[in-house]
């Protein structure tokens, strides 16, 4: 379409060309007839013939000459086309601008602007598609790509790569307690710092690249760090110790000082891996393991690192079906008063009938479930559970009691604490005959925002127990403000009894002089219930009385105990030694 504009311009002068000439033709015909020559000419069709033979031969090299005229006239606006057409924002730059005058000029000019101005753009969009905002390190894109880069490399160079994956540990309660600009200002110090140690530890290192790309920040709270040309794994160790112990040092931010820590999963190449991937998968399951292992400690990946991931993913994935299927049931350990010795509660077990795996106890999923936010979803059915079965238990002069274990998980996350709270109030608890068993380190951990959820059950008609008494750290003045109604000692201090005597007379006498119940769990031998007997223990629980029921075998085992309790004694004179005359 482009070719054809010299010869369509050419093509319209050339016509008006030949529409002038007819015009000027036709004006001096007329002319010529008002004058007195005109009878001497006489118009013949040889005459016409001729000037219309005359006009065509004019014509032709007008239509030549103004082709070649309109062609040099457009010989810019063509280079400028073609120019446009090899333009690649990706490719080789190309020079716009020429030399013609005019507005061919100008045009080439704004049109040199216009690449200028959108390379510039190209530029800043790469440079946000591959690059962290805030710290400007490479983000989860750029990480991929340039990870891939280097295990290339290493690939040629036939060495190793360590990776190093690491996550700030409770970073959100700095935005929490403070605003997200204090959590900005401390991401990116730490950027800077992570840098730092990298430079420190890849300073003898002869590297094709720069040690900034070594370090991103994939997102969130979380950093990557690339650590190429490892000889020794001793040498991802150094690195994630210097990085513990520069996360370790005080954040000042206007005169607020911040402590953190991190976890840190460390997985190497070829050794782990072979892509990148894989790779950032493992590091990101080892660092994982290091925040089960108690934060602020780095864990290199093992095999069986992934499996333990399968696991806890196909439980996660699987309570909800569980309690929609119902494959989730309950079990109830009797609690039984030690000087009647008679069944006065009992406390409910949860239990997993998984269809391929069988039957589950609680410490093959309860860990896992906690770590996520099905927990809150998995207590209210426990709730509502064990709620319905209370009713179904035999009335009695002392009313049985059931307990529930509260996760110190639910106490942690204030929307998880609202959606069993809602459904704590909105379960009758009659006469206190539902407790709630929470264990010590769960109170003790935040302990002023447990207190008013606590006052709350306690009003809503439910006993509150200290689970796992004497294994935490609590203060005594804290216990002075909890409304509880007692303690449970840990069946370690009754496994160990001849060592942890002094320990279980001291939380028994604590107990006393302050009112509270105390329940012994764990007890298998009656030794150990003539010892907490002698000791003054209110209530045990254990093998020696009972293995865990369902509720029709405890609701059988309360009818039995109610029917014995029933029977009273016969009562016999005795027999006269006198004989009646």
């Amino acid at each position: 379409m482009a070719r054809s504009l010299p010869f369509r311009i050419g093509l319209i002068i050339t016509l008006l060309s030949a529409l002038l000439s007819a015009i000027l033709l036709l004006i001096g015909f007329a002319l010529i007839s008002n004058t007195d020559i005109s009878p001497r000419l006489t118009i013949t069709p040889t005459s016409v013939a001729i000037v219309v033979a005359a006009f065509i031969a004019l014509l032709l090299p007008t239509l030549m000459l103004s082709r070649v005229l309109a062609a040099k006239l457009l010989r810019p606006l063509h280079q400028l086309t073609e120019k446009t057409r090899n333009f690649n924002i990706d490719g080789n730059a190309v020079r716009f601008d020429t030399d013609a005058d005019g507005e061919f000029g100008a045009l080439g000019k704004a049109l040199q602007l216009m690449q200028e101005n959108l390379s510039d753009s190209h530029a800043r969009l790469e440079l946000m598609a591959y690059r962290d905002s805030l710290t400007g390190l490479s983000n989860r894109r750029g990480l991929h790509q340039e990870l891939s880069k280097l295990i290339l490399w290493a690939r040629k160079q036939e060495s190793r790569i360590a990776l190093l994956y690491i996550d700030l540990d409770h970073f959100k309660q700095i935005n929490d307690c403070s605003s997200h600009a204090y959590g900005d200002q401390i991401l990116k110090d730490i950027a800077q710092r992570l840098l730092s140690a990298v430079t420190q530890q890849t300073q003898n290192s002869q590297l094709p690249f720069p040690e900034e790309l070594l370090v991103s920040r994939p997102g969130g709270d979380q950093f990557v760090i690339m650590l190429p040309d490892v000889r020794q794994i001793d040498e991802a160790e150094q690195l994630s110790k210097r990085i513990i112990t520069t996360v370790q040092q005080p954040f000042k931010i206007n005169d607020r000082y911040f402590n953190l820590s991190c976890s840190i999963g460390i997985t190497l190449f070829p050794d782990d891996a072979n892509s990148a991937e894989r790779m950032l998968k493992h590091a990101d399951i080892a660092m994982s393991e290091a925040k089960r292992a108690g934060r602020n400690c780095a864990r290199y990946f093992l095999p069986a690192m992934h499996r333990q991931v399968e696991e806890r993913v196909t439980i996660q994935q699987g309570i909800s079906t569980a309690i929609t299927e119902n494959q989730l049931y309950l079990e109830y350990q009797p609690i039984v008063h030690l000087q009647k010795n008679r069944v006065v509660g009992a406390e409910a077990l949860l239990r997993w009938h998984h269809p391929k795996r069988g039957r589950l106890g609680p410490e093959t999923f309860i860990p896992i479930i906690e770590e996520s936010d099905q927990i809150g979803a998995l207590t209210v059915w426990l709730i509502e559970t064990v709620a319905a079965d209370i009713q179904r238990l035999p009335r009695q002069k002392d009313a049985i009691r059931l307990s529930i274990n509260i996760s110190s998980a639910i106490l942690n996350k204030p929307e998880l604490a609202r959606q069993v709270n809602a459904a704590l109030l909105k379960v009758e608890a009659p006469d206190h005959r539902i407790c709630l068993e929470i264990t010590e380190t769960s109170l003790m951990t935040d302990i002023d925002s447990t207190l008013p959820l606590l006052q709350q059950w306690k009003q809503a008609g439910y006993s509150i127990w200290i689970d796992d008494f004497g294994t935490g750290y609590s203060s005594l003045s804290y216990l002075a403000r909890l409304p509880i109604d007692g303690v449970k000692i840990d069946r370690s201090f009754i496994r160990d009894f001849d060592n942890s005597k002094p320990v279980i007379e001291a939380i028994i006498a604590l107990a006393d002089t302050m009112n509270l119940l105390t329940v012994s769990e764990g007890i298998e031998l009656l030794e150990q219930q003539h010892s907490m007997i002698r000791l003054g223990c209110d209530f045990a629980q254990g093998y020696l009385y009972s293995e865990p029921l369902d509720i029709e075998q405890l609701k059988d085992k309360l009818e039995r105990q109610a029917l014995r309790e029933s029977r009273k004694p016969l009562k016999f004179r005795p027999r006269s030694s006198k004989i009646p005359v």
